[in-house]
């Protein structure tokens, strides 16, 4: 048995009966829907793939019906990142069949060098290493470089600069950013709004427990909190958050995720936009035949990942 939620506060249907005849499990935890819910489009979250093809060439792929982001990159053997920025697109960008898709041969960049533009510097701005530009583009040993060649660094990463603009005051006195969300930030899960923009700036996005959570961005893990309590809110359970994750990323935004049943990262760690952090939690288990809260559940009436943005736009509102 599952159950979708939000955070939305809801009497809880135990023992009540209420969508069916009385003990009907089926309905108990059912979600309440309102009219404002909308459906969030199934967008492939970013799989990492490490497996390398024995291929050293651009290769190009007409889509075909069905086809996902993720689903071709681990085709070719390179991560969903690397097919998306060879192609300008975002995370929020649909293929359709009949598109042309350049795709490199191993995970990184694509760069044409312009007039100035150094392997240091190209090494230093793309997180790539000098040594291995040098070797995988067959340069010359001091790495010269001339305007119009088109150059892989391999294992690169487009770190999209956030659109800055004029600072605002939001509830509660913080400065908030405003930046180009959609473009920076990838969904960090799949699943439907079952909860417009609330707390911190934040949304729920509900599927089953245990559906996979990404981080949204490339960051630094600054806060990892667990707990075994089953409680709704307190101390105990971090004011309703349950067990839940905080990144810094380097624009300066912080993402949190919260109601998790499993965590994979840990404080300190550096992560990659689409690496998998943790599963969904906030649902209900059984325990000793009878349905109860799962652990770090947090303030949740079902299977939900409640996600904020503070300091930027959540790129979740208003899809």
């Amino acid at each position: 048995m599952r159950g979708y939620g939000s955070d939305a506060v809801y009497e809880e249907a135990i023992g009540t009966g209420r969508g069916g005849t009385s003990g009907d499990e089926q309905n108990q935890y059912a979600y309440p829907t309102t009219p404002d819910d909308v459906l969030v489009a199934d967008f492939a979250p970013l799989v990492i793939d490490n497996a390398q093809t024995s291929r050293d060439q651009i290769v190009y792929y007409v889509v075909e019906d069905g086809d996902t982001v993720s689903e071709i990159a681990t085709r070719f053997g390179i991560e969903a990142n690397t097919l998306l920025w060879a192609n300008n697109l975002s995370s929020v960008d649909y293929i359709k069949a009949g598109q042309r898709l350049e795709v490199l041969p191993v995970d990184g960049v694509k760069y044409e060098v312009k007039k100035g533009d150094t392997v240091d510097a190209l090494a230093q701005r793309f997180k790539s290493s000098k040594e291995d530009i040098i070797a995988y583009n067959h340069l010359p040993a001091d790495g010269s470089l001339r305007p119009g060649d088109a150059l892989i660094l391999p294992d690169g990463a487009m770190l999209q600069a956030p659109r800055i603009a004029r600072p605002t005051v939001i509830a509660g006195g913080q400065p908030q950013v405003k930046v180009n969300a959609n473009k920076y930030f990838i969904f960090p899960t799949t699943g439907r709004r079952s909860q417009g923009l609330h707390g911190y700036n934040g949304v729920d996005l509900a599927n089953e427990c245990g559906t996979p959570i990404y981080a949204a961005a490339d960051g630094e893990v600054t806060s990892v909190r667990t707990t075994n309590s089953r409680a709704r809110v307190g101390r105990a359970v971090y004011d309703g958050y349950g067990n839940h994750v905080k990144i810094m990323h380097p624009n300066g935004v912080v993402t949190l995720y919260g109601h998790l049943k499993d965590i994979y990262v840990f404080e300190g760690q550096n992560v990659r936009q689409g690496s998998m952090i943790a599963t969904m939690g906030g649902g209900f288990e059984a325990v000793n035949g009878r349905l109860v809260r799962m652990e770090g559940a947090g303030r949740s009436t079902g299977c939900h990942l409640h996600f904020e943005v503070r300091g930027a736009r959540n790129p979740l509102v208003g899809r």
